[in-house]
């Protein structure tokens, strides 16, 4: 019987396997988040509408994007903030209207954060959605609309 343990295998054999070794450890180092990890996310939400052509000054950096993607004549800042949160920790934003936007990391790896966005209305979901976001780069995410209104999120993720 041919006797097949790891240092009965040639020179060349071994050292091939512990290259493999290491290169999955490194693609798994890489895709899992450090233990306790947390995404620091920026957001900014925006209600656009065709009631006038006034572009609140403070989302200048995003009008050509906005301009570009939706539809409308007028853009509203209507909350911003960063925070740093760990997965499934979900932060509650008020809106006009009795609504609550509710955002929550889902996930963490090293290229992306997951997050998921869902607006509430008595106590009933009627908008949700998920989106994975590179680090440092703004995903622009249209939301619910209606009478000639929308909300827009911004998200931005740092890390």
């Amino acid at each position: 019987m041919k006797n097949t343990s790891f240092y009965s295998a040639s020179l060349t054999d071994r050292k091939c396997l512990l290259a493999t070794v290491v290169f999955l450890a490194l693609v798994l180092m890489t895709s899992l988040p450090a233990h306790g990890a947390s995404a620091r996310l920026g957001w900014r939400i925006i209600r656009a509408s065709h009631k006038s052509t006034r572009v609140d000054p403070r989302l200048k950096d995003i009008y050509r994007d906005l301009g570009a993607v939706f539809n409308y004549s007028s853009f509203e800042l209507l909350n911003q903030n960063q925070i740093s949160l760990r997965p499934n920790q979900p932060v509650s934003v008020s809106l006009p209207g009795n609504k609550t936007c509710v955002i929550k990391v889902t996930q963490i790896t090293k290229q992306r954060v997951h997050v998921q966005i869902q607006i509430i209305k008595n106590n009933r979901s009627v908008f949700g959605t998920a989106a994975r976001l590179m680090n440092g780069r703004t995903l622009i995410i249209g939301g619910p609309s209606g009478g000639g209104k929308a909300l827009i999120f911004a998200l931005r993720s740092f890390w």
